[in-house]
């Protein structure tokens, strides 16, 4: 399923995770390449989980690494739920002020749709427009809302050649 952003809705999202502990590749790997994007604990992260719909594209951003950007596309397969981990004592993600009446932290299913022959890199994303968006605002912030004028940025850099 598929939808029309409109001007209060995000046209995409970018997913951070660093590539050593759950990367592109691992999505790919993942039965039927969907994985709920769980560990978030940031207020403003979580609330764009929870703005998710069904059908909605994400590109997949690798941080914290040598060539840190776009490694990917993925799409909101379904609809965040509470997160698990909150829940389990033994994760480093629980949240002992979480209850199950009352969670505080949600996971949407991600699924991958492709990885990139290469990374779209940060430094390229830079010297466009996008040096304004919340991607380069809110450099900490690990899932980020782009609008309709971001994503088509995005796409020019894609089918341009800026891989790396």
């Amino acid at each position: 399923m598929s939808r029309t952003p409109s001007a209060d809705r995000p046209a995409a999202w970018i997913l951070k995770s660093e590539p050593d502990v759950f990367g592109i590749d691992h999505l790919m790997k993942a039965k039927d390449k969907c994985t709920l994007w769980d560990g978030v604990r940031n207020y403003q992260a979580r609330n764009n989980l929870v703005a998710m719909q069904v059908g909605d594209k994400g590109y997949f951003y690798h941080s914290s690494c040598d060539l840190i950007g776009i490694a990917g596309e993925v799409r909101i397969a379904a609809v965040a739920v509470p997160d698990e981990s909150q829940f389990d004592s033994q994760s480093e993600y629980f949240d002992a002020k979480s209850t199950r009446e009352k969670p505080r932290w949600f996971s949407p299913k991600v699924q991958g749709v492709r990885k990139y022959n290469g990374v779209l890199p940060r430094e390229v994303l830079a010297k466009t427009a996008l040096v304004k968006s919340q991607l380069f605002t809110h450099s900490r912030l690990s899932v980020i809302p782009l609008t309709a004028a971001e994503e088509r940025i995005v796409e020019k850099l894609l089918v341009s050649g800026k891989l790396r």
